[in-house]
């Protein structure tokens, strides 16, 4: 499917939505990952409400953060030599079994070592939907429509990390067990549906594979657009630790939400914004929102209210789904052949990670000298991070093959 050289604007919407099996895949793809912006969260609500500190409900849901990020490329990997289907079937019963396991052991005050285990567990059999998505759209769309599906997926993201906390918390009103039930039901159903879609089904293994240890890490795009995504991650999580900081200094920490929410929306605005007029490449754009990105994270310095913090918020969150869509699309030309999924799950990989230790270390910074210098922080990194794609641009032409 082409959307065509004459789609402009909402035309390209419209015109990727008439693909019999995009609203379906995009639809359930979302529910299938609501988890993502729900899990880590009732964990520690249900461990907290079994009668464990908060220390110990940390400890569960860092063992289970961690084992997403550790497990999530082989996933991708067993997608690239599996297909989609069979990786997911398997996943989609394994994970909330596992998260069912994780909240009794919780309710029935547990030996924390045991959760941890549990929810670890829970962490490597999370269905990698997201990768097997990606690796899909090439399949069920012309190369013209393939940018403005990663440009919408990419913006429809921000979706997952609002909505599920938001559902979290309707849902631990009534009981924090409730809220681990239903990241597992989404989980349950979502992939379920998204398992008995056509193009799913029919995403079989690839047809050519690598032989290198490194598996898509063999390819020197992949490995360029990774360590973007870990410098993208350190960033993020140095700036949006300093929003609660700001808020508390205002009088209610609570109220960082706020910020934070709009800096999802500035996000999920860019995304949609790129995917009304997708580049016709990939590596400019990449280059100039990295770019760009590093100026807009200065923009919360400026904050003088909690208002003003919310609006340049969400003008600093613009660039960063156009950066992450054409991200998605170079992933799918440089990687080696037969680890397309796989390299997709390493760049949600790295980003995590990134997150984790910029949150870490712009907490220091806010305790020793203020929220502003985590803010520093973070684009420090996301300079550091455009410099190193600059440097690194030569990798992002052409087809890689992998490295024997």
């Amino acid at each position: 499917m082409q959307t065509g050289p004459e789609a402009r604007g909402i035309a390209r919407y419209r015109m990727l939505f008439e693909h019999p099996h995009v609203p379906a895949l995009l639809g359930w793809g979302i529910v299938a990952r609501l988890p993502l912006g729900m899990t880590a969260l009732t964990l520690i609500l249900v461990v907290r409400a079994g009668g464990a500190g908060y220390g110990e409900a940390g400890l569960v849901a860092a063992a289970y953060s961690l084992a997403v990020a550790v497990g999530a490329p082989y996933a991708g990997r067993r997608v690239d030599r599996r297909g989609a289907a069979p990786v997911l079937r398997l996943r989609l019963v394994a994970f909330p079994a596992l998260l069912c396991l994780v909240a009794l052991g919780g309710e029935l005050d547990a030996p924390v070592v045991l959760v941890s285990l549990a929810a670890a567990a829970a962490g490597l059999a999370l269905p990698p939907v997201s990768s097997a998505l990606r690796s899909i759209w090439p399949r069920v769309l012309g190369d013209d429509a393939v940018r403005t599906a990663y440009a919408l997926e990419a913006a429809l993201q921000e979706v997952i990390f609002v909505g599920g906390p938001l559902l979290v918390a309707v849902l631990a009103v009534v009981s924090p067990l409730l809220a681990v039930l239903g990241a597992a039901a989404a989980t349950l159903v979502g992939t379920l549906m998204f398992v008995r879609l056509p193009p799913v089904r029919a995403a079989g293994p690839a047809e050519e594979h690598h032989g290198s240890r490194l598996g898509a890490l063999s390819s020197p795009g992949v490995r360029t657009i990774a360590l973007l995504a870990l410098f993208l991650g350190l960033a993020f999580g140095s700036v949006e630790i300093a929003a609660p900081a700001f808020a508390e200094l205002e009088g209610n920490r609570a109220l960082a939400g706020l910020a934070l929410a709009g800096f999802a929306a500035g996000s999920l605005a860019g995304g949609l914004a790129a995917g009304l007029r997708p580049s016709s490449d990939d590596r400019r754009r990449l280059l100039v929102g990295a770019a760009v990105l590093v100026a807009a994270l200065v923009l919360p310095l400026l904050a003088g209210s909690l208002a003003t913090l919310t609006a340049l918020f969400f003008v600093a969150g613009v660039p960063i789904a156009p950066i992450v869509g054409s991200a998605y699309g170079l992933i799918g030309r440089v990687a080696a052949p037969g680890s397309v999924a796989e390299a997709f799950a390493w760049f949600g990989t790295a980003v995590s990670t990134g997150f984790a230790g910029g949150s870490v270390a712009g907490g220091w910074l806010v305790d020793q000298h203020g929220w502003r210098s985590s803010v520093l922080l973070g684009v420090g990194f996301a300079g550091a991070g455009a410099a190193f794609l600059a440097a690194r641009r030569a990798t992002l032409a052409g087809t890689a093959r992998p490295v024997r």
